[in-house]
């Protein structure tokens, strides 16, 4: 009996070690054709959850409590799936064929599932890492713009916004950038913050934009559209890589007044990940960036025609402190008052009208920092709690200078920005908390910073003396006349007679001056901003797929919070930090009928914020039909809003200072009005005059509470892929805008019901505000790309865009800034020659001329014609890549912005390790 029971145990415990026995499975992979390593592969166990991706050396390894024979299954993006069975121990030895990728893309941000890109049910355009690798442009940034139906407005060498279907402009608070699930915008001014908290150079897996109307999956700001960015996976992108990128720009002193000789070009990037085990992974990001800054150097006046020399009234677009501007007719007439017997000359002068006269502004160069400098560090920990449940904590911060555009140039020096997350991820569902913390440095606003030094060194009128810079001028200038001289040259003489001493922008005395009005807050009379804002959000999403069966079906919800502290800088905050909260909801579900062939798909949303009483409800409906296996048709109808940004709807900051004896001057004053809550923006209600083009034609200006702004936008779109080489989407758009947010300046003259007094600068306090345009704005506009993939890895793509605005409030600066048409051609070779090793691209980018305003000035942003290209060579057993390239090579300076920088040619060598 005993021997019995004994043998039983045995064979039992056998049965039970077999039933969890464990196996572990390792190889290399490698190309087919080339018999390089690959990495990034996906190996899994079929039916199992078990799995691993190659390293950089194309080897995997990992364990499962599984018996033999079993099935693994290779899969990559280029490669064909392959499934290899494994009956025993030892080390695989794998091939995969290369195959095309056109029409096999996928992409998650158009529903927040994954799906191919062609059956996606609204145009979406994708960059994946082998097509940054491959690319002319140093940064993956700047691909954007070849993109269909993108505009860029460029405002220094590290800030560039982006937007599509229009209303394109510097710091475009309607466009959401995500960046791994994390909303990538300044907390207290609500732009995204392009790259300057983005991923590194060698961290990007794929980037997403979404065109168009997008807020019934990401919520407020997504009027124009949303791109996703998303970053490599330790687990998946393993091992060191490292990146040096070595160029040259202003190589043409003096080219569209381009100050600078040929000045040096430095990107350094590093990228360490490592899997520890089959449950923890980590990766270390970093990349620092170096350069001389392009100017702005436009000297166009704005104030009407005529130079420097010739408009005594003159200020250029990009001279500062001449925003400071005068009628000197008070002065003629106490001239004349003590001088009658220059009433031969001044009568005449008083006759004529008014006799506004700027004063001297500084150019850009000297005045504003040159130095371009951006460092990045990221570090991201992974830990696998189960196979399918992931907990992932990282942080990423970014440092630098940069220069953007908007009432005036800002030149941020030293800013800092922090972005900190902790997530857990698993098959159906993630729940992910993060935090966004700016710290604005040392700011320097161009044209008050400007003004204040013109009037520390002399002010332009002195009451208690009766001296100043305009009685000095005016002086000279009659007494220049007086002589026989013209009205515009005694206006010269007169100029360089009151300048007498006015310091130079790289002398002791401009430093000291620009210095201390610099670091005095705005709030004290100052131009220095003091914003340490912060931004915490909750969210989480289920997929209920699994669950409901019948469609595909995910929900989630979203907490916000802006902490906005900029010590009464930029908001009326210095009783301590503003809380303005969002609260959001959303559901999305797709349903396949008629036999699959139809997917149908519908969203909705509720989102509420505090400083507004109503919340809002958008929706997202749509159909894809498939007309064949590789031809969809898409039909989408999205509404999408936009709550006013905390700039637009509390924003108190000082722009322009005429501090001469009439007391006048200037803020920007948004939008909300809550004047109960926020009493530092009491208006005085007797008189509120608008500003229009012609300063003698004021109107009466009504003020109300300032509304979210909202867009219809209906799409038709067709994808097909033709013998498997030949990508085609067409599309074509129309959207109606309500109560569109636009800009107004404004004059409140305290006492009066008199227009004149505004116009004759009595006392007054003028306004730039943000409002809602009475009247609907429509755009509409059509897309085309073609792709074509020939033969030995050449490639060639071309995509043409239009957009069109109708019904234009002219009593708003709207911003639509873009041209009407657009195109760009891509033209390259992922690999020719022995094994391969050659590669190359080149892009042609071209913009016709078209209108762009900005809150500084408005004009025409002349056509440009770009031509970026690039060859490289693979050092294989090196795993190295040496780059040649360059960017707008034909040197050809051009603005994709009014008052932006002139862009001229860089040209680059790059030297690149391990980089996949």
């Amino acid at each position: 009996m005993f021997k019995v029971l004994l043998s039983t145990i045995i064979c039992l415990m056998g049965f039970i070690h077999l039933a969890h026995a464990q196996i572990t499975v390792s190889g290399n992979v490698r190309n087919a054709d080339t018999k390089e390593v690959v990495p990034a592969v996906s190996v899994t166990m079929k039916e199992a959850p078990n799995g691993d991706y190659t390293n950089d050396q194309g080897n995997f390894r990992f364990s499962a409590k599984k018996q033999y024979p079993v099935t693994l299954i290779f899969s990559s993006l280029g490669f064909e799936t392959k499934e290899v069975t494994v009956t025993g121990a030892g080390a695989l030895k794998v091939e995969l064929t290369p195959v095309s990728v056109l029409g096999r893309e996928v992409v998650v941000s158009a529903s927040r599932f994954t799906q191919k890109k062609i059956e996606s049910p609204v145009t979406i355009e994708r960059i994946s890492t082998k097509e940054i690798i491959n690319s002319p442009q140093p940064s993956y940034f700047n691909m954007i713009q070849g993109l269909k139906g993108v505009d860029v407005t460029t405002s220094s060498l590290t800030f560039t916004t982006i937007t599509t279907r229009g209303f394109n402009t510097s710091g475009n608070t309607n466009f959401t950038q995500i960046v791994d699930g994390m909303d990538n915008q300044a907390p207290g001014l609500n732009f995204p913050l392009g790259t300057a908290i983005g991923l590194t150079e060698l961290d990007v897996d794929n980037l997403e934009v979404l065109s168009g109307a997008s807020s019934a999956l990401y919520g407020s700001r997504g009027l124009n559209g949303t791109l996703v960015m998303t970053g490599k996976d330790p687990f998946k992108y393993q091992g060191l890589s490292a990146q040096i990128t070595q160029g040259v720009n202003h190589v043409s002193k003096g080219r569209s007044n381009d100050p600078f000789g040929p000045s040096p070009y430095y990107d350094w990037t590093i990228r360490w990940a490592k899997k520890v085990n089959d449950k923890f992974a980590f990766k270390i990001n970093m990349q620092y960036i170096q350069a001389k800054e392009w100017m702005a150097t436009d000297t166009t006046n704005t104030n009407g025609p005529g130079g420097p020399l010739t408009d005594p009234n003159y200020n250029g677009v990009n001279r500062y402190g001449s925003k400071t501007s005068v009628d000197i007719n008070p002065f003629l007439q106490a001239a004349l008052a003590q001088t009658p017997e220059l009433a031969p000359i001044i009568d005449p002068l008083l006759e004529k009208g008014s006799n506004y006269v700027a004063r001297t502004g500084y150019p850009e160069y000297g005045y504003l920092s040159n130095d371009a400098k951006l460092l990045k560090a990221n570090v991201e920990l992974r830990y696998k709690i189960r196979p399918q449940l992931e907990a992932i904590i990282s942080g990423t911060f970014g440092k630098g200078n940069a220069v953007y555009s908007n009432d005036t140039r800002y030149a941020l020096t030293n800013f800092q920005l922090g972005q900190y997350r902790a997530e857990l991820k698993a098959e159906h569902w993630f729940l992910r908390g993060y935090t966004t913390r700016e710290n604005s440095g040392n700011t320097i606003i161009a044209s008050p910073t400007a003004q204040l030094i013109n009037e520390a060194w002399k002010p332009s009128f002195n009451p208690a003396t009766g001296d100043g810079w305009y009685p000095q001028y005016t002086g000279a200038l009659l007494e220049a006349m007086a002589g026989g001289k013209s009205y515009t040259d005694a206006g010269n003489i007169a100029r360089a007679f009151a300048d007498q001493g006015r310091p130079d922008a790289s002398s002791p005395l401009f430093q000291h001056l620009k210095d201390s009005i610099s670091s005095l807050p705005t709030s004290k009379g100052g131009t220095l901003f003091l914003d340490k804002s912060k931004l915490y959000n909750v969210e989480g999403q289920y997929n209920f797929t699994h669950l409901v069966k019948f469609a595909e079906l995910i929900a989630g919800l979203n907490y916000r919070l802006y902490r906005l502290d900029s010590k009464g800088t930029l908001f009326p905050d210095n009783d301590g930090p503003i809380d303005v909260a969002e609260y959001s909801a959303y559901v999305h579900a797709t349903k396949k009928v008629l036999k699959e062939k139809l997917s149908l798909s519908a969203a909705f949303r509720y989102d509420k914020n505090t400083l507004f009483e109503k919340p809002r409800i958008t929706t997202r409906a749509s159909a894809v039909a498939e007309v064949n296996r590789e031809s969809f048709i898409r039909f989408s109808y999205q509404n999408a809003y936009s709550f006013p940004s905390n700039i637009q709807a509390l924003q108190s900051t000082p722009v322009d200072y005429n501090s001469f004896a009439s007391g006048g001057s200037s803020r920007l004053l948004n939008g909300v009005y809550q004047f109960d809550r926020y009493p530092a923006y009491t208006l005085e209600s007797v008189a509120k005059y608008q500003q229009s083009n012609n300063p003698a034609d004021l109107q009466q200006f009504t003020l109300s509470d300032i509304k979210p702004q909202s867009v219809d936008a209906f799409e038709l779109g067709y994808s097909s892929l033709i013998a498997k080489r030949v990508l085609i989407d067409v599309l074509g758009y129309y959207a109606t805008w309500k109560n569109f947010i636009g800009y107004v300046n404004v004059a409140n003259t305290p006492g009066t019901d008199d227009p004149t007094a505004f116009k004759d600068h009595s006392t007054y306090m003028a306004y730039n505000i943000a409002y809602n345009g009475a009247e609907k704005v429509n755009t509409y506009g059509y897309a085309a790309s073609v792709a074509v993939e020939m033969s030995r890895n050449f490639m060639a793509k071309v995509n043409f865009s239009s957009d069109f605005l109708k019904n234009r409030n002219n009593s708003q600066v709207n911003n639509f800034n873009t041209p009407n048409y657009k195109f760009n051609i891509d033209f390259g070779n992922t690999g020719f020659g022995n094994k391969e090793r050659f590669a190359f691209s080149t892009t042609f980018r071209y913009r016709p001329g078209y209108f762009y305003q900005i809150g500084f000035g408005s004009g025409n942003v002349p056509a440009s014609s770009v031509i970026d290209a690039q060859i490289s060579y693979r050092l294989l057993q090196a795993h190295c890549r040496i780059k040649l390239g360059g960017t707008n090579i034909t040197n050809v300076y051009y603005r994709n912005g009014f008052g932006s920088p002139a862009i001229g040619a860089m040209y680059y060598v790059s030297f690149a390790y391990n980089v996949f």
